[in-house]
C-alpha cells in the first residue's frame, strides 16, 4: 500500500481543477455563515405556491415504500433508517456523533414525514399526526442552528426542503390555520432555499449536485421564484448530458443511485410539466427506465454493481408506474448497455448481467467497487449467484472487504486489488484499457471484456451463452502461473453448495445447477458474508476456484440440465460432450476480443 501522501496524489490528479477550487471556497464559505458574516434575509412578505401539486402519489405513497417506516414508532420518536432502529430523545439526536453517520442523515432527510402525512390524510386528518409533524419540524428548528452541524449540509438540506415542501401540501389546510408554525415553517424553508444556492456541491459533483438542483427547482416553484428556476433548469441540462450516459445509464454506474436519480428527474419532469423543457426531459427519462427495466424485470433485486444495495432507492416497479401514467412513457428491453459496459443475457428463465464497464467516472470514485468483469445470475426472478453487496459507508474492515476484489464475482491475482480504493470513498489507482465487445462463436453469442488492473495484470473474461441450459464462463490472466490466481462465486444465502468428484452441486429455491471445472487445479467452499441491504449482513457460501499452474485459461460450465456434460482439455482448448460436442480453441475465441 502507497503512504497516504501518494495515496492523495494518485486520487487529486482524477479531480476536475473546479472541484478542488470549490473544496476550498466552500469550506471557507460555510465558515463565513457559521460567524454570521454571511447571512440570508427572508423577505417581510414571503409568498408561496399553496395551489399547486408537489405530490406524485404513485412514488411518495407507494405502499412498499411507506412500509419502511413504522407510524407508532414515530410518534414515540423511534426510527428505522437503514436497518438500524433508535428510539432518540430529538433535541439531542441531530448532531450526535455517536448514532452512525449515515442514520443520522436519514433523520435530517426527513422522508418519514410522507408517513404521517398518509396517515394523516386516511385516518380523518387526526391532530396527534398534525402534532407530530409538527414537533418534528419545529425540534428541528429549534436544534439546528443557522449554518451549523449535519443539517445545513447542501446534500441533507436538498432532500429535507423536497420532503417539507411536497408534504405541506398534505396538510396545508391545517398549517396555515396555525398562524406561528406556518410563519416559522416557511421561515426555516426559504433560509435553507437560500443557503443552498450559495453552498451547491460542485465540489462533489454527480448525485449529490443533482439533488443540490432538484430542490432548488422544486424550491423555486414553491416560491415562484423564475430568476432561480431558469438558472437551474439550464443547469439540470447540463447535467443530464453529463450524468445520463448515451446508452441511458447514470454515469456513476451503481443501479441503485441510477434508480435516486431517475425518481428525481421523475419528480422534477412532473413538476415542470408545464414548462419548456419537458419534452427534452422526458427523453433521458425514456433512456433511463429502459436501463432500469433491462436491469430489473425478473431478477428479484437491486443489481449490487458498485454500491447498490435495495431498500434505499424506491423499488423500480413505482418509477416505472409513475412513468407509465404522468408521461406515456413504456419501457424497452434491452441486452446491452454500451457505454457503461452492462451486459444482460437472458432468457424466459435466467438473466445474467455481465459488468464490463470502467469502476467509476474519471473525477468521482466515491461509489466505487472492485467489480469489474464480474456478474449476477437470477433464476426464475430469484437472485442465485450474487455479488456480495454493500454492507455500510463507514470506512473500515467491511467497507474495504465490500469493496474488494474478492467479495465479488470475479478473478484475483495474488490477493491484489483490481484498483487502488481507500477510505470510505476514495480510488487512487484504477483499472485502465477497458475493452468489451459482443461476438458471435461457434454459432454462440458471446460477450467478453477485458482491463488491466493498477499492477499491470491484464484479465480477459469471455462468457458465453450456449443454449437454455448452459452457460460458459472463461477467463484468462497474463499474469505468471504462481498458483494464486482465484476466480471468486458467491451464492445467495441459504443456498446448498456440495462438491462431488470436481462437480459443484448448487440447490436453491427448488433450483439445482451444476459447475463443471475449467482449467482447475482446486476448489475450495468457503463461508463469506451477503449484504442485501445497508446494515444487513448474512453468511452465505462462496467458491474459490484456483487456476491450474500452467493454463492459460480457466473457468467453468454452468448447467441447469440434468443431462451429464463431459469437458475434454486439449491441446488448443476444450471440446465439450453433451447433447451437442462443441470445440472451443482459445487463441481462435482471444482474437475475437
Amino acid at each position: 500500500m502507497d503512504n497516504k501522501i501518494t495515496l492523495y496524489i494518485n486520487t487529486i490528479k482524477y479531480l476536475k481543477p473546479s472541484q478542488m477550487y470549490y473544496r476550498v471556497f466552500n469550506r471557507l464559505k460555510r465558515e463565513l455563515y457559521k460567524r454570521k458574516l454571511l447571512l440570508a434575509k427572508i423577505p417581510g412578505e414571503l409568498k408561496v405556491r399553496e395551489d399547486f401539486n408537489y405530490v406524485i402519489p404513485e412514488l411518495d405513497f407507494d405502499k412498499d415504500y411507506l412500509d419502511r417506516f413504522s407510524i407508532e414508532g414515530i410518534l414515540k420518536d423511534e426510527f428505522k433508517f437503514i436497518n438500524l432502529t433508535k428510539h432518540v430523545e430529538l433535541s439531542n439526536a441531530w448532531n450526535n456523533k455517536e448514532l452512525q453517520h449515515l442514520w443520522r442523515y436519514n433523520l435530517h432527510y426527513f422522508e418519514y414525514l410522507y408517513k404521517l402525512a398518509y396517515v394523516y390524510s386516511k385516518e380523518n386528518k387526526q391532530d396527534k399526526y398534525y402534532g407530530k409533524f409538527k414537533d418534528l419540524i419545529g425540534n428541528w428548528i429549534e436544534n439546528n442552528p443557522y449554518a451549523h452541524g449535519d443539517g445545513w449540509h447542501p446534500y441533507t438540506i436538498s432532500l429535507r426542503i423536497t420532503n417539507w415542501i411536497t408534504t405541506y401540501q398534505i396538510l396545508r389546510d391545517k398549517i396555515i390555520s396555525d398562524n406561528d408554525f406556518e410563519k416559522s415553517f416557511r421561515d426555516s424553508i426559504y433560509l435553507q432555499y437560500k443557503y443552498l444556492q450559495t453552498n451547491l456541491e460542485k465540489d462533489v459533483l454527480g448525485n449529490h449536485y443533482f439533488e443540490n438542483i432538484k430542490a432548488l427547482i422544486i424550491g423555486s416553484v414553491f416560491f415562484e421564484d423564475t430568476k432561480v428556476k431558469n438558472r437551474f433548469k439550464k443547469e439540470l441540462l447540463k447535467q443530464l448530458k453529463e450524468q445520463v450516459l448515451e446508452d441511458g445509464m447514470h454515469f456513476e454506474l451503481s443501479p441503485m443511485y441510477h434508480k435516486i436519480i431517475l425518481e428525481d428527474l421523475i419528480k422534477i419532469t412532473y413538476w415542470l410539466k408545464d414548462d419548456g423543457v419537458y419534452k427534452q426531459l422526458i427523453t433521458y427519462i425514456q433512456k433511463m427506465i429502459d436501463v432500469t427495466y433491462s436491469f430489473e424485470e425478473n431478477f428479484g433485486k437491486t443489481p449490487a454493481f458498485n454500491d447498490s444495495a435495495d431498500g434505499v432507492s424506491k423499488d423500480y416497479k413505482c418509477l416505472l408506474e409513475a412513468c407509465k401514467r404522468y408521461f406515456k412513457l413504456i419501457p424497452q428491453s434491452n441486452t446491452s448497455t454500451n457505454e457503461s459496459g452492462f451486459y444482460i443475457i437472458k432468457d424466459q428463465n435466467k438473466k445474467l448481467i455481465f459488468d464490463t464497464g470502467e469502476i467509476c467516472p474519471t473525477y468521482l470514485p466515491a461509489h466505487g467497487h472492485c467489480d469489474a468483469l464480474s456478474f449476477e445470475l437470477s433464476s426464475n426472478g430469484s437472485p442465485l449467484i450474487v455479488n456480495s453487496g454493500t454492507f455500510r459507508y463507514e470506512s473500515g474492515e467491511w467497507r474495504d472487504f465490500f469493496r474488494s476484489t474478492k467479495a465479488h464475482n470475479t478473478v484475483s491475482v495474488s490477493s491484489q486489488e483490481q484498483s487502488q480504493f481507500w477510505g470510505s470513498f476514495r480510488v487512487a489507482k484504477r483499472i485502465n484499457k477497458v475493452r468489451r465487445k459482443q461476438f458471435i462463436y461457434k454459432n454462440i453469442e458471446f460477450y467478453a471484456g477485458s482491463y488491466v488492473s493498477y499492477h499491470g495484470t491484464e484479465h480477459k473474461r469471455f462468457i458465453g451463452y450456449i443454449d437454455e441450459n448452459k452457460i460458459i464462463v472463461l477467463d484468462y490472466v497474463n499474469a505468471i502461473s504462481d498458483g494464486n490466481i482465484k476466480s471468486y462465486l458467491h451464492f445467495v444465502p441459504e443456498t446448498s453448495v456440495s462438491i462431488d468428484n470436481n462437480i459443484t452441486h448448487i440447490v436453491n429455491n427448488k433450483e439445482t445447477i451444476k459447475l463443471t471445472p475449467i482449467g482447475i487445479s482446486k476448489i475450495d467452499l468457503e463461508q463469506g458474508w451477503y449484504s442485501e441491504q445497508f446494515n444487513s449482513k448474512e453468511e452465505n457460501m462462496h467458491l474459490i476456484f484456483q487456476r491450474d499452474v500452467g493454463k492459460e485459461v480457466f473457468g467453468y460450465l454452468i448447467d441447469f440440465s440434468s443431462n451429464e456434460n463431459k469437458i475434454i482439455e486439449t491441446e488448443k482448448g476444450i471440446k465439450l460432450i453433451g447433447e451437442k460436442e462443441l470445440n472451443i480453441n482459445y487463441q481462435e475465441l482471444g482474437d475475437k476480443l
